[in-house]
């Protein structure tokens, strides 16, 4: 059973020529879901072949323009294509403030059934559930409220006595944060930012950003088996530079970039 992520959009604030702003899909089953949704976002699904129709859930992680200002772009679009299915997304208790009245400035009425969740900073909740997957919402530090969010695989069936069930961590735009390792403890794939080098750590401090080193070290303490780190600053032309910090630290380390899919594969038992 397909459980993968594909990184839209790997550049941080800024869009570069080869970097998008943030956004990723996350297939699980089959079942899409989008995970926040930087400009551009409807454009990388076109570009990296992705249809529209299959993201019936939208998760964002905090109100930066960089991981919301796609949303209203890919909205609109579903609203002109027919739509009907309804979507829905979790996101800041704002958000749905935000949406509702960009599309009131327009004579187009959104037609597209949509359903907002609010995100409770509060703690570490359970937010979605189907048949393939649970999705649970943990606090970041951030300079305005901020999650991560955690996929955990539900296996039906036969599958149960071959597999354990796979998880993905997203964890961006955060200050380096030692107790979030217990939150997504032994994930397969931890996906976490790393805007700025070891260099600029002073400014990572100030930006409540995150260096790849410290990205590194959080997917050690966590008992990760895989660590993509994105999220890039404008500044660095090339990433290598950030790519060694962490592997330094943890060489399982994969460097995000536009269009890359990740394949996690399945998890045998302990036992065998």
């Amino acid at each position: 059973m397909k459980f993968s992520l594909t990184i839209l959009g790997s550049s941080s604030a800024v869009p570069t020529a080869s970097r998008n702003t943030t956004a990723h899909v996350l297939n699980v089953h089959e079942r899409f879901f989008l995970i926040d949704c930087g400009e551009g976002t409807q454009m990388q699904f076109r570009r990296f072949r992705i249809r529209f129709g299959r993201v019936h859930q939208i998760f964002i992680s905090h109100l930066h323009s960089d991981h919301i200002l796609g949303l209203f772009g890919y909205l609109a679009t579903q609203t002109l294509i027919g739509r009907k299915k309804e979507i829905e997304i979790f996101g800041p208790p704002d958000l749905e403030k935000f949406v509702r009245n960009h599309f009131s400035l327009f004579p187009e009425s959104l037609l597209l059934p949509i359903v907002f969740h609010s995100l409770d900073q509060s703690g570490v909740f359970k937010i979605f559930e189907d048949k393939a997957v649970e999705v649970i919402s943990f606090p970041v530090k951030h300079r305005i409220p901020t999650w991560g969010f955690l996929f955990r695989e539900k296996l039906m069936g036969t599958n149960n006595l071959l597999n354990e069930p796979r998880t993905f961590a997203y964890c961006t735009d955060t200050i380096f944060d030692p107790g979030l390792a217990t939150v997504f403890a032994g994930c397969d794939l931890l996906y976490h930012e790393a805007t700025y080098g070891q260099k600029e750590l002073n400014r990572a401090v100030s930006t409540a950003h995150s260096t790849a080193r410290q990205a590194a070290e959080l997917a050690l303490l966590a008992g990760a088996k895989k660590l993509v780190i994105g999220h890039f600053s404008a500044r660095y032309k090339d990433i290598a530079i950030l790519l060694d910090e962490a592997r330094e630290i943890f060489p399982e380390t994969i460097e995000a970039t536009d269009g890359l899919t990740i394949d996690i594969p399945p998890r045998l038992p302990s036992k065998f």
